[in-house]
C-alpha cells in the first residue's frame, strides 16, 4: 500500500508538473487585453503590455504579428532574463476606421525548447465626428538642446457648444499650447502646438497629452507624443547585419562608441547565449571599438535572430545606449 501511495503521488506530481509546463505562456503578461474607449479619427493610441518571465530560464521573443493593418508592435528587448520584465507595446492607428475596431497582437516566445504564441488583444470606438491631424506628435530622432515644434490640427464636426476646457501631460520634456481657430457651421477647430524643452533629458520619449473636453461621451483626447533625444553618446552602426552564420562558425562584426570626451565603457548588457561584446582596451578615449561575436554552438535559436546591447558610459548623468545585431542561423 505505501508503494502504491507513493507511485500515486509521483504520477499526481508529475501530471502537475507536465501542466505547470504546458500553461508556462500563461504566466507571462498579467493582462491580456485592453480598451481604449472612444478615441478620435486620425489618432494613433499605444499601451504597453508588460511581459513577466517568471521562469528559471530566459524568454526569447522572436517575432510581432498583427491580425489588422491599423495595429503594430513594439517590444522592448529580444530576450528578457529570469526575474526580468519587458514591455509589448500595441499601438492603433485610427485613420481608416470608424466605429467599434478590436484587434489581436500576436506575440511569438520561446522559453528554452518550449515555443508559443499569445494574442494580446485591443479595440477601441473611433469616433468620426472628431479627427486629429496629423493623429501623432513624432519628433523623431533629436540631437539634446534642440527645440523643434509641431502642429496638431483638432476638429469637432457637429457640436458647436464643443470645447477643450484644458490640457494634461505628465511629460516634463514638453510645453504645449492650445489655441481655438474656430467656429463656424456647427464646427469646432483647435490648433495644438507641442515642442521639446532644451534641457529635456537625453534618450527615448513615450508618452502623451490629454485634452480634457467638456463632452461627458469623450472627456478626455489622447494625443501621443514620441522622440528619441540623442545625447552624449552615439554608436556607429546602431544596427549591425551579421549576415548568415553556419552552425558550426563563429561570426564577428564591430560597433564604435563616441563621444565628444574620453569615455569608459562601464556595463555591457545583452551578452550570453552565445553573444560576446567585448573591447581589448578598457582605457578613456573619445571613440571605443567593440568587438561583436556570436558562437552557434552556444545558442539555442535557429533562424532569423535579433539581439540588442545596453552600453553604458562612466559620463555623468548620461543615460545608455542601445545597440541591435541582427543574423540568420543556418540548422
Amino acid at each position: 500500500m505505501r508503494r502504491l501511495s507513493i507511485l500515486v503521488m509521483t504520477v499526481v506530481l508529475s501530471a502537475v508538473g507536465s501542466a505547470r509546463a504546458d500553461n508556462w505562456q500563461n504566466t507571462l503578461f498579467s493582462e491580456r487585453s485592453f480598451d481604449f474607449g472612444p478615441v478620435p479619427r486620425g489618432g494613433v493610441v499605444r499601451h504597453p503590455f508588460v511581459l513577466t518571465n517568471r521562469l528559471s530560464v530566459p524568454i526569447s521573443i522572436l517575432n510581432l504579428r498583427v491580425s489588422c493593418g491599423c495595429t503594430s508592435g513594439t517590444a522592448s528587448a529580444s530576450v528578457v532574463q529570469p526575474g526580468q520584465t519587458a514591455i509589448v507595446e500595441a499601438q492603433m492607428d485610427t485613420r481608416n476606421f470608424v466605429g467599434r475596431k478590436s484587434t489581436t497582437l500576436f506575440v511569438s516566445v520561446m522559453a528554452g525548447n518550449q515555443e508559443s504564441e499569445i494574442g494580446l488583444g485591443v479595440s477601441s470606438m473611433i469616433l468620426s465626428d472628431v479627427v486629429l491631424n496629423p493623429g501623432v506628435v513624432e519628433f523623431g530622432l533629436v540631437n539634446r538642446g534642440q527645440t523643434p515644434s509641431q502642429i496638431v490640427a483638432i476638429d469637432r464636426i457637429g457640436k458647436p457648444e464643443w470645447k477643450v476646457v484644458k490640457l494634461t501631460s505628465a511629460c516634463k520634456a514638453i510645453t504645449a499650447s492650445l489655441q481655438e481657430t474656430q467656429r463656424v457651421n456647427g464646427s469646432v477647430s483647435y490648433q495644438l502646438t507641442v515642442a521639446l524643452k532644451p534641457d529635456a533629458p537625453a534618450g527615448p520619449i513615450r508618452d502623451e497629452i490629454r485634452l480634457v473636453t467638456n463632452d461627458p461621451e469623450t472627456p478626455s483626447i489622447p494625443v501621443p507624443i514620441g522622440a528619441l533625444i540623442r545625447g552624449e553618446l552615439s554608436a556607429t552602426p546602431a544596427s549591425l547585419a551579421l549576415g548568415n552564420v553556419a552552425s558550426g562558425s563563429n561570426v564577428q562584426g564591430k560597433f564604435g562608441v563616441r563621444a565628444s570626451k574620453p569615455f569608459a565603457i562601464a556595463r555591457v548588457e545583452g551578452t550570453g547565449e552565445g553573444f560576446y561584446l567585448q573591447e581589448t582596451d578598457a582605457a578613456k578615449k573619445v571613440l571605443h571599438i567593440l568587438t561583436l561575436t556570436y558562437n552557434p554552438a552556444e545558442g539555442t535559436m535557429k533562424g532569423d535572430l535579433s539581439r540588442t546591447f545596453k552600453i553604458t558610459s562612466d559620463l555623468p548623468g548620461e543615460p545608455p545606449i542601445e545597440v541591435t545585431a541582427t543574423l540568420h542561423v543556418d540548422p
